[in-house]
């Protein structure tokens, strides 16, 4: 399994327009084949910040979701959206005997409210 983790630093006048765009891309994501999980975060602690965890199940899966249609839009529409450097890091996860781990463990999000969801 690959974990990738992103922070878009977002201009706060442009904090709506961001979220929206980021927003379209987990959604779209998360059709994708070999895609277990694409979630997006707004720390409270820094409203300026969009955080992005994804889960694939491969590193081919991740390849081919950075060919995807919807993340060409996402990239060039996100551009002017940025306060800052964006920054990412990948995780390749292996089980206990070094073998990827391609089950997927569900995970029930608990809702608070319109828009606050504990995972």
């Amino acid at each position: 399994m690959i974990i990738v983790k992103g922070e878009f630093p977002i201009k706060a006048q442009c904090r709506e327009q961001a979220v929206a765009l980021v927003r379209a891309l987990a959604d779209a994501a998360r059709a994708e084949d070999g895609c277990l999980s694409y979630e997006v975060y707004l720390p409270i602690d820094h409203a300026d910040v969009i955080v992005v965890w994804q889960q694939w199940r491969s590193v081919t899966a991740l390849e081919t979701h950075f060919e995807s249609d919807h993340l060409d839009a996402f990239l060039d529409a996100i551009p002017d959206l940025i306060a800052g450097d964006v920054t990412s890091v990948r995780f390749d996860v292996r089980d206990i005997d070094g073998d990827i781990d391609d089950n997927e463990v569900p995970c029930s999000p608990v809702m608070f409210g319109d828009e606050v969801t504990l995972h």
